[in-house]
């Protein structure tokens, strides 16, 4: 396989660079704000010059003020940055009829069939790069490797506005310098627990009893890790976009009582679902705490869910997650996806 990963650099304030040529250059920090005050909220993204002044997504907007001072703040423009994405999704899309659309800033494309090997591969990543650049004035990265995580581990080693590449008889060679960190689906939970059996690079998961690591990180997670670190991962790119719906609402305060939490609950649910053109069946209940972590808990029902339901089953999903963690919630909300489509939608629903 020849995997082509498209990484949008920076997407959202890039965006905003676009629309506001005066920006560019300078420190620039796109913010969700909370409502509450002109400093409450978080950082969604900033760009480079942001950047070296330590700003990170995720951050109380609050703390980047203190961080980059002089920096231009603008708040997020959802709308306008999934419109410039569908079109450049639709551009990406030309160069392969195989395409995975991972997020609003993110694809991959299976190029295994347009190019005969990876130097012509290199060629129309090029390509890629330049019709974006023409034709939306936006900087990609991308990445391209025989996998789309190895893809995808490379296209960040060379960001922004970089091309890496991965080529088969450099495999070897490129697993032993991964870092456990770089991959994808590590998050900092795991990456502690595996730090603690001593893996530091993905190749150490080799060092470790497999009964050890499932019993540590869960059985499919180290499958995952296994299937990397042994070059036999080989998941084909899947034929389609990821676009769930979502609702997310600010608490009035921070709290742990589900009685404060349900209506606002509800509601995201009212709002994201009135958006959905057919049946969910996977949800999504998502928290944003008081240190501005997100913790989330999903479920997948096998006919769908109506929203009457969705409201009993999300308070499960909200208790869960306050059961295994024990900070205050800031924000909550709902996210819905694998959205089913049909004239009798009813007989879908799960009784």
């Amino acid at each position: 396989m020849i995997i082509l990963f498209v990484d949008f650099d920076y997407f959202f304030a890039q965006v905003e660079e676009v629309l506001n040529p005066q920006y560019k250059g300078k420190p620039l920090i796109v913010c969700v704000y909370s409502g509450r005050n002109e400093k409450s909220g978080a950082v969604a993204t900033a760009n480079y010059e942001a950047r070296k002044l330590g700003v990170k997504a995720g951050m109380p907007i609050s703390r980047a003020m203190e961080l980059a001072p002089n920096a231009i703040f603008v708040p997020m423009h959802k709308e306008v940055y999934t419109e410039v994405s569908n079109r450049i999704m639709s551009i990406i899309s030309s160069y392969s009829d195989k395409i995975e659309i991972a997020s609003i800033d993110e694809a991959y494309i299976d190029i295994t069939s347009k190019v005969k090997n990876f130097e012509e591969a290199i060629e129309l990543g090029k390509k890629l790069k330049r019709e974006i650049m023409e034709k939306e004035k936006i900087t990609v990265t991308v990445g391209i490797a025989p996998n789309k995580v190895f893809a995808k581990i490379i296209a960040d080693r060379v960001k922004p506005n970089g091309l890496g590449v991965v080529k088969p008889d450099e495999i070897e060679e490129f697993i032993k310098s991964i870092d456990i960190d770089e991959v994808p689906g590590v998050g900092n939970v795991i990456s502690e627990r595996l730090h603690s059996l001593g893996v530091n690079k993905l190749i150490d998961i080799l060092s470790v009893s497999f009964d050890k690591l499932k019993e540590e990180i869960g059985e499919a997670k180290a499958f995952y890790l296994y299937r990397l670190a042994t070059n036999s991962y080989f998941e084909p790119v899947l034929n389609k976009e990821r676009v769930p719906h979502g609702r997310y609402l600010t608490l009035p305060k921070n709290t742990r009582d589900i009685k404060v939490i349900e209506p606002y609950l509800k509601k995201a649910i009212d709002e994201a679902y009135n958006k959905i053109e057919g049946i969910p069946k996977r949800m999504t209940v998502v928290t944003i705490m008081q240190d501005l972590d997100i913790v989330s808990k999903s479920k997948t029902f096998k006919s769908g869910i109506s929203k009457e339901r969705a409201y009993t089953e999300s308070i499960e999903l909200l208790k869960q997650i306050l059961q295994k963690d024990s900070r205050l919630v800031r924000r909550v909300g709902v996210r819905f996806d694998n959205i089913y489509k049909s004239k009798g939608l009813d007989v879908f629903f799960n009784s």
